[in-house]
């Protein structure tokens, strides 16, 4: 076996760690993706029926992750499969998206804490 030049090192180290952060985009947005639909489900929102013509309900909120979910799962799947530079950029916008979403449960759910008053009948 001859040695690697200092090229060859460096590819070798980007390509590690580019596999590491596939490896972490992947799970965060697995992991995310199944919390949030099993949220949903406990919460009948799966088969809530969305009346898209009453933008004041405040449920129509859930429409977004149920739609958004499935995708980023079949983007995580479409990845591992293909591995181009293309689906690895949509990795990381899932991934961010991932995050996105449950920071936004997250800070409603802050929110209804710290403002919640109890009352007594």
């Amino acid at each position: 076996m001859g040695q690697l030049s200092c090229g060859q090192i460096r590819r070798f180290t980007d390509l590690r760690l580019l596999k590491t952060k596939s490896i972490i985009y992947s799970a965060v947005t697995l992991i995310g993706a199944v919390w949030m639909y099993r949220f949903l489900n406990s919460g009948g929102w799966l088969t809530h029926h969305y009346q898209l013509n009453q933008l004041n309900d405040p449920d129509s909120l859930n429409l977004i992750p149920v739609i958004f979910e499935p995708i980023a799962v079949l983007g995580v799947a479409a990845y591992w499969v293909w591995r181009t530079r293309e689906l690895y950029r949509l990795l990381f916008f899932l991934f961010l998206g991932q995050l996105l979403i449950g920071a936004s449960y997250l800070a409603m759910f802050l929110l209804f804490v710290l403002t919640y008053k109890p009352r007594m009948m």
